[in-house]
């Protein structure tokens, strides 16, 4: 006997209990009123499917998710033109609700409960058939300058085609800070929320962008207290949809690593790492970037060590490299010793140049334009070469404006 949690909203409840109630099988365990019973409901083990009306209060793409968690399948009832948004929600079966509750009835007996749908494509038509590369500036705790890094290289590969710069860090987000993005709304949040209630198109993307240096930036959170706006899901859908639009997406995450056993931690909620995860899990390259002094390198050296490898190409990058941080031949020093403690004998080094950098964020503009001549570019563009063959240099550009201006 399957037990059933109905959360149906108007005229079509009734209707669907009494054809599930009559259904072979089939069991009504719980009417639920709204999705905080729904949720509670699931994770009692009351029921192993839920019936979730598209209009229904509150479902979307987190909710559907914690209820996969639960061990519950999910079937959407969505209106005719809603069906391919609902469907993307990743419900287990979607029917029509035109067809009323047979077709419910029918969607649940084609379910195998003990197999998810594999992950709907995000409906977004890409420039061409190229998928795009996804590139993570990662790193252990501390300021290693993941931001500067990765907003330079974002610029940089920006020369071989269109390039996005994600702020995705819910621990320090400081990109809009950086290069002088004055928006009082948040691009990783809005690109987030469109995502999780299957509405993430072309359009949302770019709106939510602005256009520095060449490179379409997102924004991160305004506050650290909002992490809860980017759930790792809706980050994996962010990454797939600008791989249709982008040749290259670079994503600043939070610095360090926290063991979770799932994308949510638990049933009810996202963790504040969720996000790290999900865009660790979706690199093609991931950038370890650690900080050219004892303790930088020590942190450094216990993320390689005791951090899990993702799938991503790593890229171990040391910044701020300079003789009065580690002594006489600098760059020896920091190679010899990633090689005997970390087994990582050939990291790209960045030297450090505080005036450039402080001159970039003074003027709010990428490195390259505050400081063309800076002797950091030299390690970035390294960098460029590994992760995506970029060797021209970069051009200048001035100014900034938003995206469709």
């Amino acid at each position: 006997m399957r037990g059933v949690l109905v959360a149906v909203f108007g005229d079509l409840e009734p209707e669907v209990v009494t054809h599930l109630a009559a259904a072979p099988g089939l069991s009504v365990e719980r009417r639920c009123a709204d999705v905080a019973e729904l949720l509670a409901a699931a994770g009692a083990r009351v029921g192993t499917v839920a019936v979730v009306s598209a209009s229904f209060f509150g479902i979307d793409h987190v909710v559907i998710d914690r209820l996969h968690a639960m061990g519950v399948s999910v079937v959407g009832i969505a209106h005719s033109e809603d069906m391919e948004r609902v469907a993307a929600l990743r419900c287990d079966a979607v029917t029509d609700a035109a067809a009323g509750g047979p077709a419910v009835v029918e969607a649940i007996g084609r379910l195998d409960l003990d197999v998810l749908p594999p992950p709907m494509p995000v409906e977004i038509q890409p420039d061409d058939d190229a998928r795009g590369t996804v590139i993570v500036v990662w790193g252990p705790h501390g300021a290693p300058g993941r931001t500067t890094v990765a907003a330079a290289l974002a610029a940089e590969l920006a020369h071989d085609g269109t390039a996005f710069l994600i702020d995705a860090d819910t621990l320090a987000p400081a990109l809009a800070q950086s290069l002088g993005v004055v928006d009082e709304s948040s691009g990783i949040a809005a690109v987030c929320r469109a995502a999780t209630h299957g509405r993430l198109t072309e359009t949302a993307l770019e709106s939510a962008s602005s256009t520095i240096g060449g490179v379409r930036v997102i924004t991160g959170l305004t506050r650290p207290d909002r992490w809860r706006e980017v759930p790792g899901r809706a980050i994996e859908e962010v990454l797939q949809a600008a791989r249709a639009l982008a040749a290259w997406t670079v994503v600043d995450v939070a610095g360090g690593w926290e063991d979770d056993e799932s994308d949510f931690g638990s049933a009810f909620a996202p963790t504040r790492w969720s996000a790290q995860h999900a865009a660790l899990a979706a690199a093609d390259h991931v950038v370890v970037l650690g900080q050219a002094d004892a303790v930088g390198i020590f942190r450094l050296v216990s993320l390689l060590v005791d951090a899990p490898r993702v799938d991503g190409e790593y890229h171990v990058v040391v910044n701020k490299v300079r003789a009065s941080a580690t002594g006489a031949g600098s760059t020896r020093q920091v190679r010899e010793v990633l090689a005997r403690l970390a087994g990582e004998g050939d990291p790209v080094l960045i030297a450090d140049d505080r005036a450039a950098a402080d001159t970039a964020i003074r003027r709010a503009v990428m490195l390259a334009d505050a400081a063309p001549d800076s002797k950091a570019l030299h390690g970035i563009r390294e960098l460029a070469v590994r992760v995506g063959g970029s060797t021209r240099p970069r051009r200048i550009m001035r100014g900034r404006r938003k995206a469709g201006q």
